[in-house]
């Protein structure tokens, strides 16, 4: 992969010049009035609370705070959740729900990855058992798959990513590989190996490097040199606590949670920050997503969307009709992008958008 695209970094300091300059009411980016579909409990959601959202086709899966994962098909409007909870599926099952082999290995669901037909779940626990990943593949019997936390390694998972051989499993100690075909652990990095910081709080996978956001940078993983580079304050991060990572056409994007907003000058391998108008939110990143030519930015106020093509901002929150303004997570479907927050799920239908 090249890191001296000049085009692109054109592109982006145009676009984060135009975006500093325009201090007024943002332009229109989306197209009003909009189309809100919201979910609740009340349609049949396990939890209000959506940590973390992936659509494969027709299936939108839900990470849910204390209600495990909820697959929800936007075709048959239908809903299944997956939970510790409930009649064990298996009679290897057994005993107390949160060693159960053939479920989610807990409730928090903090991070899902499409791989194939296979989903790769996250999850969060604070305790001394439960948490780690979990693996659900349909034609499998049984379909979910466990697998150990690694002396506590991959415990506290806040993001994950995969590639054709492996799982990349962030967590609050570092991070850790599993190769997929054994089935078992392989690499463990913290910041004794390179990494800027062991809260690994956003994965970003490419063909040959991966990305890491992490509490105290961004790190780079060359997968051909097996090597990491780190960027932090020298490398024009002036937040270094990495919340989300998206990359946007030939661009990457960062967020912070303070609420700044970074793009990467492949030209210089630095990092610029992305300048938001005074009208929109400001508050802490949660999230990036990117759809078309557009960047959705989820923070604790509402959502900012940034369109590529000429810089100009909109924006999107309860007034708009979300469910709350804490956004946060989001993910694009073929005509729209689904938001989670602290009080429910909601589909934006974008006909039209580029």
């Amino acid at each position: 992969m090249s890191y001296r695209n000049t085009k692109v970094a054109r592109i982006l300091i145009l676009s984060a010049m135009l975006a500093f300059a325009s201090a007024a009411a943002c332009a229109s980016v989306l197209t009003r009035p909009l189309a809100l579909q919201n979910l609740t409990v009340k349609q049949g959601l396990s939890s209000d609370m959506i940590l973390y959202i992936a659509v494969q086709g027709d299936d939108v899966w839900f990470g849910t705070y204390a209600g495990g994962a909820t697959l929800y098909n936007a075709a048959r409007k239908t809903f299944t959740a997956y939970t510790t909870k409930g009649v064990p599926e298996d009679k290897a099952d057994d005993g107390r729900s949160i060693n159960w082999k053939n479920r989610l290995t807990y409730n928090h669901v903090s991070a899902i990855q499409v791989d194939g037909d296979r989903m790769w779940f996250g999850t969060y626990f604070y305790g001394f058992g439960g948490g780690g990943i979990s693996c659900y593949r349909a034609k499998s019997k049984p379909a979910w798959r466990t697998f150990s936390t690694w002396d506590r390694r991959a415990k506290k998972i806040v993001s994950l990513a995969v590639d054709a051989g492996s799982v990349w499993v962030g967590s609050e100690r570092g991070l850790t590989v599993l190769d997929k075909k054994t089935g078992q652990w392989v690499k463990f990095y913290s910041t004794q190996d390179g990494l800027a910081g062991n809260f690994v709080n956003a994965l970003l996978n490419e063909a040959d490097v991966l990305w890491a956001g992490t509490n105290a940078g961004i790190s780079r993983w060359d997968k051909t040199r097996k090597a990491w580079k780190t960027y932090g304050a020298k490398e024009g991060l002036t937040d270094l606590d990495i919340k989300a990572l998206v990359k946007a056409g030939d661009s990457i994007w960062a967020g912070t949670s303070g609420g700044l907003l970074f793009a990467l000058d492949h030209s210089q391998d630095r990092w610029v920050e992305v300048k938001v108008p005074a009208s929109l939110p400001h508050g802490g990143i949660n999230a990036l997503a990117a759809s078309g030519m557009s960047v959705f930015v989820c923070r604790d106020d509402g959502v900012g969307v940034f369109d590529t093509a000429d810089g100009r901002w909109d924006c999107l929150t309860s007034a708009d009709g979300l469910p709350s303004d804490t956004v946060l997570c989001a993910a694009p479907a073929r005509d729209g992008v689904w938001f989670g927050t602290d009080q429910g799920a909601s589909f934006l239908k974008t006909p039209g958008q580029r």
